[in-house]
């Protein structure tokens, strides 16, 4: 069954334009939710967000990153249109003839990727030749619109349901909400059932463009073990070599991506802890990419870290898919995992 509530939450969360380094409105949204359920909230000096739940035991750290992939206004052409760069990554077969909002001082403007004639069919365009389109015939025009150089373009939210069970759900930014959403249920669930251990959840800053957000947030939190909550790439689309992750399966337990090799003993205890829990789980290796445990695994003397991704479709375009099973797989996975994890099981995990 579908919660209603949940999915008005998800989309809500999606739907909020924040690329990196504009991350202010989704802070300021789950500010919000966190303030009844935490003991704390802080930012650290980069703006990530951090919320504590107090208590006696080790401190855990499950986060996700609040920015999404998006672009750059870069120039202002003389006949009204908008060249741009990217911020993070963006698969340019996600950019062509799809609807952008430019974010100005004077309030959002809507655009459209242009996509021309000029363009030949054999061969996909240089991102730098493409250019929105905003309505204008001149440079003056745009001005006047507010839009200026340095103003941030993400991707107009069209939050979709579908399936028969309606369970597949598409939007810009699952990379990462949905990683602050299940943060933020974790906190929510803990606080009403009770828990001895420290609980620190949120959002990081600018993870697709390096994880630097992740390098202050974990040094401010000063967490005995880490989790980073972010998507990983299904390869069980039509045509696609299928290497065994898929949606609605359950959440990946990643041992490695390009930065970060997992903490084995921790990835053990997940993976026992969710068949104690019949929790359906996948094990992945991402072939590419890095996420926030990166820096994390870096943290003063070192922090064990685990990558746990919730499946997605089509990452780094407008229209990302997940899967509202595995989403809520993922959250109850990492509530019984912070259960089970005391001061000794920690130490165990921790010590060589």
């Amino acid at each position: 069954m579908i919660d209603s509530k949940e999915i008005q939450f998800l989309k809500e969360l999606t739907d909020i334009q924040g690329t990196s380094g504009n991350e202010e409105n989704v802070r300021d949204y789950l500010r919000k939710k966190y303030t009844p359920v935490a003991d704390k909230i802080e930012c650290d000096r980069l703006g990530s967000l951090i919320a504590t739940l107090d208590g006696n035991g080790p401190r855990i750290l499950a986060v996700g990153h609040m920015d999404e992939v998006g672009f750059i206004v870069r120039h202002i052409t003389s006949d009204g249109y908008i060249k741009f760069s990217r911020c993070g990554f963006f698969f340019i077969t996600g950019v062509m003839s799809q609807h952008f909002t430019i974010l100005t001082d004077k309030g959002p403007v809507d655009a459209l990727c242009a996509l021309g004639p000029e363009f030949s069919q054999k061969e996909l365009p240089n991102i730098d030749n493409l250019t929105l389109d905003v309505g204008c015939t001149s440079k003056e025009e745009v001005i006047k619109l507010g839009i200026q150089i340095g103003d941030f373009i993400v991707p107009k939210g069209n939050f979709t349901q579908l399936g028969l069970d309606k369970k597949y759900l598409v939007n810009k930014a699952w990379d990462n909400r949905i990683g602050c959403a299940v943060s933020y249920r974790i906190m929510e669930i803990l606080k009403k059932e009770g828990h001895p251990n420290t609980f620190i959840g949120g959002g990081s800053v600018q993870e697709e463009v390096g994880t630097r957000g992740a390098k202050t947030l974990g040094y401010l939190s000063c967490a005995d073990i880490g989790f980073s909550i972010d998507v990983g790439t299904a390869d069980d689309m039509n045509g696609a070599p299928h290497e065994g992750i898929s949606l609605g399966k359950g959440p990946e337990l990643c041992l490695m991506d390009s930065y970060t090799i997992s903490n084995r003993k921790l990835l053990k205890f997940a993976i026992s802890v969710a068949e104690e829990c019949k929790i359906p789980y996948q094990v992945s290796i991402m072939k590419h990419g890095g996420t926030d445990a990166s820096e994390f695994q870096h943290t003063k003397s070192g922090m064990p870290v685990l990558l746990i991704n919730v499946p997605s479709r089509y990452v780094h375009t407008p229209t990302s898919m997940i899967h509202y099973d595995d989403y809520i797989n993922t959250i109850k996975l990492m509530v019984e995992i912070i259960k089970r994890l005391d001061q000794k099981k920690v130490e165990e995990i921790r010590t060589f």
